[in-house]
């Protein structure tokens, strides 16, 4: 089979880095696989095994449809809810050349965080997925649910699918903090909200615990004034981007995240997988799934610097929880994501 995808841009974040785990173990179950990426993401290429077709890429969405019609896949990978523009760009243009379409929920349909407006259309919007997408896969029954509900996908076209552990495997560990501490992994954007969790931290009682905040972008300088105005420059820090992060979140005193949305989050998974308790946001459908059980932390349904603080200082007070179950093997996922493609191509084959 042969298996296409798109990465518009990488920086750390959840959905690219899981469709090239999936990748690689594509090849790895001996299927081709072409990403169609931009040039500027040259870079990754060499985190990729050579069989991959690395296919730059110019002019974004707009020129998706000639460039999957050249690499002509039995199937089009969507990574996540960003990409769904092109996925239907390539089914316009393509038309019966189209090859199927298979888009995984990376994020929260509903989009809470949007003015109404913005929401309205967003809803609208989701409502036609139905048209251009085949299949889909959900990363939990929850998400599935609403993608019934939301996007009008028909149960019986739609997969549960758990995301492949990221673990790195032999390249960069991060170093854990020395010291006791707060963990919060994400990119530095808006989405994630990390200003909400800064001043949370500030008017919690920690004990002398410092907050970690990994991961890169636009709202750097933006946060970096935030701690010099609450004073907490030494106590907030923000190391950047690292990989390899399972013994940080294993000593880590709890996991924060404060996301206006989310799809899974794999960070939350890992975190419970390793005994480390969470403090979140109620970010996506998916969350009251992961955080069912009381010893697993505090799921927050208002978003006040206040409530977050009492929840972490709960959370801190009460017994570590035992870890879970492992998270999923990045092969068994990969598997699931063959049989669900072979059930697109059955269909799309079928007339649709």
């Amino acid at each position: 089979m042969k298996i296409a995808t798109w990465l518009e841009h990488y920086s750390g974040g959840g959905v690219e880095r899981v469709a090239m785990r999936l990748a690689r173990d594509w090849v790895e179950l001996g299927h081709e696989v072409a990403i169609l990426a931009s040039p500027v993401e040259e870079r990754l290429r060499a985190s990729m095994p050579p069989e991959v077709d690395w296919v730059p890429h110019f002019g974004g969405r707009k020129t998706a449809p000639p460039a999957i019609g050249a690499v002509a896949p039995d199937i089009f990978f969507c990574p996540g809810n960003h990409y769904t523009s092109a996925a239907a760009r390539i089914r316009m243009h393509l038309g019966e050349r189209s090859p199927p379409i298979v888009w995984k929920i990376s994020n929260d349909l509903a989009r809470r965080d949007f003015a109404w407006p913005m929401r309205m259309a967003n809803g609208l919007w989701v409502r036609q997925h139905h048209r251009f997408i085949d299949r889909v896969v959900a990363m939990s029954r929850a998400m599935a649910e609403d993608a019934v509900r939301r996007a009008g996908i028909p149960c019986e076209r739609i997969d549960i699918i758990e995301n492949p552990h990221l673990a790195v495997g032999g390249g960069q560990v991060a170093t854990p903090p020395s010291g006791r501490y707060l963990l919060g992994i994400g990119r530095l954007e808006p989405q994630k909200d990390w200003g909400l969790a800064i001043r949370a931290f500030a008017k919690a009682k920690t004990e002398g615990r410092d907050l970690f905040i990994y991961g890169e972008g636009s709202e750097r300088a933006r946060l970096t004034a935030l701690i010099e105005r609450l004073g907490l420059v030494g106590r907030v820090h923000l190391p950047g981007f690292v990989e390899g992060m399972e013994k940080v979140i294993e000593q880590a005193d709890l996991l924060l995240l404060t996301s206006r949305y989310e799809g899974r989050p794999n960070v939350v998974v890992e975190a419970l997988a390793a005994g480390s308790p969470v403090v979140a946001t109620e970010s996506s459908v998916a969350m009251r799934e992961l955080l069912s059980e009381p010893a697993s932390g505090r799921l927050l349904t208002v978003r006040e610097p206040e409530a977050v603080a009492r929840a972490i200082e709960d959370v801190l007070a009460a017994p570590r929880p035992e870890p879970t179950q492992s998270t999923v093997d990045a092969l068994a996922s990969a598997r699931a994501y063959i049989e669900t493609f072979d059930k697109a191509i059955s269909r799309h084959g079928a007339g649709r």
